[in-house]
């Protein structure tokens, strides 16, 4: 049970943050249709597995999404199928909360040491051409 405090936030809360994700009301969306393996979403939404398996753990955790085991995969479905009223209006969701997987931040924290490392190759180039 989830009770509201200055330090937890309320379910209604999180939940929402959750749907704030383009990826997890996709996900969501396409459950609705029926239960699905982590393959078949990644393949339906063009999204690496990685990602999916990602907001599919989250929305898991807070209960909107269930697993079984069916023929050795593991399928997932929606819990509750009136989520799919709150998703169809296309409610506005508030921009904010929309965290990346942990893979696609450390891809974009590798390009920006990229660039950075590319910045001071470039100014030691500078350099060397002086010295010599």
């Amino acid at each position: 049970m989830i009770v509201e405090d200055d330090h937890m936030p309320l379910f209604e809360d999180i939940v929402h943050k959750a749907l704030a994700s383009e990826m997890r009301r996709e996900i969501l969306l396409t459950l609705a249709k029926d239960d699905k393996y982590l393959t078949e979403i990644s393949k339906e939404l063009g999204k690496k597995p990685q990602t999916v398996d990602f907001h599919l753990t989250l929305l898991e955790e807070i209960g909107l999404v269930t697993s079984s085991v069916k023929d050795g995969k593991k399928y997932y479905s929606l819990k509750d199928k009136r989520i799919l009223d709150f998703l169809r209006k296309e409610r506005p969701l508030p921009p904010g909360a929309r965290p990346k997987p942990p893979h696609e931040i450390m891809l974009d924290a590798w390009d920006d040491i990229g660039k950075r490392l590319d910045v001071i190759e470039g100014k030691l180039d500078k350099v060397l051409k002086k010295l010599k």
